[in-house]
């Protein structure tokens, strides 16, 4: 189903294309962060909050991690199987600790929303289609490259892509060519983090950084056979 991602995420060929409904099957969950590396996007993926401090249910990049945001920016990423050849995997995304789901809207396919609950089935572990619209087919920009493209449902017409404006919501627009699409790119890292290079001659931790691809995992992590049984991965899940 696909090629083996670095991190252990199984991807697909670099092709791009829409799909009709399929049929998938829940395969394995995987806990990683959500990190767009280039210089005019670059930063993770988390909630966007209100001036309560409360989620408002919409996506936008943090280029700040901190000791009391980390624990937002942690996803869940599902991966399913599917019952015919696809170029990618189809992939659900969660944040770990809202549990909110990213999804298309209802009546607006261009809108990124996050939902918790309300959801039939209610866990992502359940779900047997694509025509969910929290399913994304996850793809590599390039043959081997870390660099990944989410598309809802498997349309190239709604991607999610962030801006150069911080504060601006994600949402899913037409996927890009050239330096247009560094805006639809991330890379799923292990959720490691270190205290930053700028914040090191501080006495309190101030900012945090991932550490950078690849890095040893912890000892005792799960490891788990590949479909082929040929190899193990190692998660820090």
């Amino acid at each position: 189903m696909g090629n083996k991602h670095p991190n252990g995420v199984n991807t697909g060929s670099e092709e791009h294309g829409e799909s009709t409904s399929q049929t998938i099957r829940f395969d394995k969950v995987y806990t990683r962060v959500m990190r767009n590396p280039f210089p005019e996007y670059e930063g993770l993926l988390i909630e966007k909050s209100g001036q309560n401090g409360q989620g408002t249910g919409k996506v936008v990049r943090t280029d700040r991690l901190t000791p009391g945001n980390k624990h937002k920016v942690v996803v869940l990423v599902y991966t399913y199987k599917c019952t015919s050849d696809v170029n990618g995997t189809y992939v659900v995304l969660q944040f770990n600790q809202s549990e909110k789901y990213f999804a298309a809207h209802k009546n607006k396919p261009d809108k990124l929303i996050l939902k918790k609950a309300g959801w039939t089935p209610e866990n992502a572990e359940d779900i047997t289609t694509t025509s969910d619209r929290r399913v994304f087919l996850m793809t590599p920009n390039q043959l081997g490259s870390r660099d990944l493209v989410f598309s809802s449902r498997g349309s190239r017409h709604h991607v999610i892509s962030v801006f150069q404006n911080i504060r601006r919501f994600a949402e899913l627009e037409d996927q890009g060519t050239g330096t247009a699409i560094e805006s639809q790119l991330f890379q799923l890292d292990f959720p490691e983090m270190r205290r930053a290079h700028e914040d090191s001659e501080s006495t309190k931790v101030t900012f945090l950084e991932i550490v950078p691809f690849p890095f040893k995992p912890l000892g005792g992590a799960d490891e788990q056979s590949d479909q082929d049984g040929d190899e193990t991965e190692k998660l820090s899940c």
